[in-house]
């Protein structure tokens, strides 16, 4: 039986590709480290992204990745936010705001049960 260690997450980068009436859409790239001997699934990721200090929006996206054993793996995943959201989105970048704030919880499903890191990014989106 192998000691696990936590795995680690640095947000990378966050950008807006496209927003319009059908809503936002955009991208998380996202470097996860595994300091463990052996490889650790990554299942899914819960997110909350913040723009101009107000929430924005919040979603989940599921993968089935293993990050290798005492490796990083870059993980790119699309952010969809909704109409209704995107009307708060478009709002708060229309008047100019451009910093936001991303809380992630990566989900692991490990052979010795669930394991969450959470993650936290602030910047400026690029657009």
């Amino acid at each position: 039986m192998h000691s696990m260690e936590r795995p680690t997450a640095t947000v990378r980068n966050v950008s807006v590709s496209q927003a319009g009436f059908g809503g936002v859409t955009g991208q998380l790239q996202v470097d996860v480290m595994n300091p463990n001997a052996f490889g650790v699934p990554l299942s899914e990721i819960d997110w909350q992204l913040s723009v101009g200090g107000s929430r924005a929006a919040t979603g989940q996206v599921s993968l089935q990745q293993t990050i290798p054993a005492q490796g990083v793996s870059p993980i790119t995943t699309t952010l969809s936010i909704s109409t209704m959201d995107a009307v708060m989105v478009a709002a708060a970048l229309g008047s100019g705001a451009r910093t936001y704030t991303l809380d992630a919880h990566l989900h692991f499903s490990t052979a010795v049960g669930p394991l969450d890191v959470e993650v936290q990014k602030t910047g400026e989106l690029a657009m």
